[in-house]
């Protein structure tokens, strides 16, 4: 009977831990509310900023799911990528440090188990004499009395055995100890771990979107240098000529020599630029080579920048996706979620704390006897520690875990708008480079005809040959400025992929990742993911 209701208390206890389980003292997280427009403000002229021709606008997200840079049709951008998302170092080290993450939740996880350990003891030990109870020692009854004193009959008592100094102990047993997570502390770590992990996953995205779009407009800009010296190097050409007309005409006393010195520093001048464009090639070659992580070198080209398809539309979508695309968004919103769940950890410690232990195993003198049912040996038992007075110090934490979620709050909230800024610099930004690129065709179409025209001028004697210098210098300039409106196209082209996000991101992350070598840590990895 009393083992039944042993049994029946047991039982009962155990429910209302398990049940306790389920205990959490965070705040139940609620997503940020934010006022985000409902269009761009300056979204693209076949997008106007109406709700409607949106759709739902997750289907216009879809289209971010393909790798844009193929659209270039350039295979040495799409090796360059290839490349940096592969070896290039800043990404090796945001997957490493995800895989630190990946450790620290185990690390979280481990404590809603219990904990068993296996200890084997082996000890021999001499005893001090000094420490040995006297009536432990064996006494001497011949001793000689004093003659006042009758005699002392010998006891009739079975004498005591030598005393053992050295003495040999052997233990083999086993020990459990469990925190019972009856106020959650322990679940609401392991949340804000796993809220932590996935922050850091997006943190690697966020890495690799940088990456990308980092390389392919590096290479617009190396492909726009190129065609700027070009420009240079054809323009040196034509200075030369022009200094060599003027020069003979001098030679033959139709000029003077004012006017072969003026024709003779055009060169110099268009010279200079060279230089000027090599040094930043070189440069924007060296830039390119540390992307894909590889030391300074050359860089392949493949097709020209004005070979390159006529610049497509994007689809923007609508600025609430950015919730769900943008890498930083994402992590500023998991990083909310972790500082909440931190709010529960620090309230926890109001509480007291509940551990279970246990012992089994075996203890003897004598190693032949230690596995003998007699020296079977268990022992368990519990303990409670509930804090009363720390000096404030767990009002303390909770305050700081509640200004940590406050600032993080906030922090979440600049992110989303920083979001939405980035974005709309992208579209202006690309708006106003095609706008400025047909500027600045029309600009050296008319400039050539100029030239044209101040050349004809001054063969009939109409004009000095100051005008056509000014021509030839502005029809030079104007030809720089095309080819950097033209460059401009196409990078801000990209800054509008990097300021959306989208599946394109996760589908490089995932090359990236999956280079990794060691089996290991993706085994690791994989175990995590079944917990999820």
């Amino acid at each position: 009977m009393d083992q039944r209701r042993t049994l029946i208390k047991c039982v009962c206890f155990l429910t209302f831990v398990f049940a306790m389980q389920s205990c959490v003292l965070h705040p139940p997280y609620r997503p940020p509310r934010m006022e985000i427009p409902d269009g761009w403000r300056f979204a693209p002229d076949t997008e106007q900023n109406d709700v409607f021709a949106h759709k739902t606008g997750l289907e216009d997200c879809l289209n971010f799911n393909e790798l844009w840079w193929l659209k270039f049709n350039d295979p040495i951008l799409s090796n360059l990528i290839d490349e940096a998302i592969v070896y290039n170092q800043e990404i090796k080290t945001a997957i490493c440090r995800v895989e630190e993450f990946y450790a620290r939740l185990g690390i979280a996880r481990s404590r809603l188990y219990p904990q068993i350990y296996g200890r084997a003891t082996a000890t021999k030990q001499e005893a001090s004499l000094a420490g040995i109870n006297d009536a432990a020692i064996p006494q001497d009854t011949n001793a000689v009395l004093p003659k006042a004193c009758p005699p002392i009959p010998p006891p009739d008592i079975t004498p005591t055995p030598k005393f053992k100094r050295i003495t040999d102990f052997f233990s083999l047993n086993v020990t459990l100890s469990y925190e019972l997570d009856i106020w959650g502390r322990i679940y609401s770590a392991t949340e804000a771990a796993r809220a932590e992990l996935f922050a850091q996953i997006d943190v690697r995205r966020g890495v690799v979107l940088s990456i990308v779009t980092a390389v392919a407009q590096s290479y617009v800009q190396l492909r726009e240098f190129d065609q700027e010296l070009r420009i240079a190097k054809e323009t040196k050409k034509s200075y030369i000529e022009s200094y060599r007309l003027a020069k003979l005409r001098f030679d033959e006393g139709f000029t003077s020599e004012l006017e072969v010195k003026q024709a003779e520093s055009q060169i110099f001048l268009a010279e200079a630029q060279v230089v000027r464009t090599e040094r930043l090639i070189g440069e924007q070659e060296n830039l390119i080579s540390i992307l894909v992580g590889h030391p300074p070198t050359a860089i392949n080209r493949g097709l020209e920048i004005t070979e390159w398809p006529e610049p497509f539309n994007v689809p923007v979508g609508l600025p609430s996706d950015l919730l769900f695309q943008r890498p930083d968004i994402r992590r500023a919103e998991q990083t909310l979620i972790a500082a909440n769940a931190r709010i529960g950890v620090a309230r926890a410690d109001y509480f007291p704390t509940i551990s279970l232990t246990g012992l089994f195993g075996f203890e003897s003198m004598e190693l032949k006897n230690l596995l003998k049912s007699t020296s079977r040996t268990w022992q368990y038992g519990a303990n409670i520690t509930q804090p009363i007075f720390t000096g404030w110090l767990i009002t303390s934490n909770v305050e700081a875990a509640k200004a940590i979620h406050c600032e993080v709050y906030y922090a979440y909230e600049t992110t989303v708008l920083n979001g939405l800024k980035e974005v709309e610099d992208a579209l202006i930004f690309h708006r106003k480079s095609k706008e400025i690129f047909n500027v600045q065709n029309e600009r050296v179409a008319v400039l050539r005809e100029l030239l044209k025209l101040a050349n004809l001028q001054y063969d009939n004697g109409q004009t000095d040959y100051l005008n056509v210098l000014d021509a030839e210098r502005n029809l030079f300039d104007a030809e720089l400025d095309m080819a950097k409106a033209q460059g401009d196209i196409f990078v801000s082209l990209i800054a509008i992929y990097k300021a959306l996000g989208g599946g394109w991101v996760d589908a490089a992350d995932c090359e990236a990742i999956s280079h990794e070598t060691d089996e290991s840590t993706t085994k690791g990895r994989q175990w995590h993911w079944q917990w999820e």
